[in-house]
């Protein structure tokens, strides 16, 4: 039994990305090996709300808010914005309420932090999950607006040596100003595949994988750009490129489906969009290559390093690749050609493709939810004592 019978927690949205995932992974572990009970605010939706509904009660904000929030921003604080935002924070008063009578609040991610200048007067000690690196935080509104947001939390948990750096950072230099000893790093929790592996293939297309939303942060644009200058074969094998993930809704997604065509590659690169079975591909390709500009510990690494199936990519999206004692696989400067070469290496040598494949599982390994969710827990379980460090 945890020291700690129920948490609160609140959740940007409940799609299938990172921050959601790590949140469901978490709290299911904590149901099922620590007895705890769990109420759950989701500021918007996505096809993890019926997981999440599964570990309890699950507030989840009405799209018709969510479409106002937007708006307020444009409308500014007269008029409609005005009542909009005055209806909001009604619902997060009442969604939160149950905080009050909680151990513990875990705010997931950097887009959830808002919410938490609507909890009750009387809540319990707070942990933040933060994911997210400066370009996130600056559109999120920026270090100035979430450090005090961020500060109130006893325990703030980050997955890479960068999330860290800049959570210590002071604010004067666009950081978070949190106490080093109030910041704990673990790998993100990552539930074990449930396919069978990585499938064998023989000869055919060489396939190299990329996955995530299609947009800015995830470097779609620049997995376009590493497919065309790898060029249609690699030692006269054909190479064909799939992206996995649905759109961002950052507006990027027609400028990628130019790109595809104007630099040839529609024969060869698809956009699959969001797929039942996108660990099963991903497991199936011969590489999968990690283009994010703004995601320091992606999902999609381990579950690949998992199944099998190598990871290269840039920094600071393979901080796996760290924890493998590849570090200087890992590619800076988002430098393309730098890291076409390490494709074309892996897939014109299998034993490349091993050498990468074998470290990185066993990295991988100590990032799955029984390895790691204990430790998460009981700094948690910590931060709900008081028992955490300035």
């Amino acid at each position: 039994m945890s020291v700690i019978e129920s948490v609160f927690a609140v959740g940007h949205d409940a799609s299938r990305t990172g921050a959601p995932t790590t949140l469901r992974n978490l709290l299911r572990w904590a149901r099922d090996e620590r007895g705890v009970r769990t109420e759950i605010a989701l500021l918007g939706r996505g096809p993890l709300v019926e997981d999440f509904r599964a570990l309890g009660p699950v507030h989840v904000l009405p799209a018709a808010l969510a479409g106002w929030r937007r708006a307020a921003a444009i409308l500014g604080a007269d008029g409609s914005g005005r009542r909009a935002e005055r209806a909001e924070h009604l619902w997060l008063r009442r969604a939160l309420a149950g905080a009050a009578e909680a151990d513990v609040v875990l705010a997931s991610s950097a887009a959830s932090l808002w919410a938490l200048a609507h909890l009750p007067s009387r809540s319990p000690p707070v942990v933040v999950h933060l994911h997210e690196l400066d370009a996130i935080l600056s559109a999120l509104g920026g270090v100035d607006r979430l450090s005090p947001l961020v500060r109130r939390a006893e325990l703030v948990l980050v997955p890479s040596p960068d999330v860290a750096e800049l959570c210590a950072r002071p604010v004067s230099a666009g950081g978070l100003d949190i106490a080093p000893g109030r910041i704990r790093r673990h790998p993100e929790p990552t539930a074990t595949p449930r396919h069978g592996g990585r499938p064998v293939r023989r000869g055919g297309a060489a396939v190299v994988v990329g996955c995530g939303p299609v947009g800015w942060r995830k470097g779609t644009d620049l997995f376009v750009a590493v497919a065309h200058a790898v060029g249609p074969t690699v030692d006269g094998r054909p190479v064909r490129w799939r992206w996995i993930g649905g759109d961002s809704g950052d507006r990027t997604h027609p400028d990628v489906v130019d790109e595809i065509r104007l630099r040839g590659l529609a024969d060869r690169l698809s956009l699959d969009g969001e797929v039942a079975d996108g660990p099963e591909r991903v497991a199936a390709g011969d590489l999968l290559v990690v283009c994010s500009r703004e995601d320091p510990y992606p999902l999609v690494a381990v579950e690949a390093a998992l199944a099998g199936t190598p990871v290269i990519g840039f920094r600071p999206g393979t901080t796996l690749l760290a924890e493998a004692g590849q570090d200087r696989r890992r590619v800076d400067d988002l430098d393309v050609a730098r890291l076409a070469d390490q494709v074309v290496e892996v897939l014109r040598d299998p034993r490349a493709g091993r050498r990468l494949a074998e470290p990185q599982a066993r990295a991988a390994l100590a990032a799955t939810v029984p390895q790691v969710a204990p430790a998460i827990w009981a700094d948690i379980e910590r931060a709900a004592s008081g028992d955490i460090g300035p």
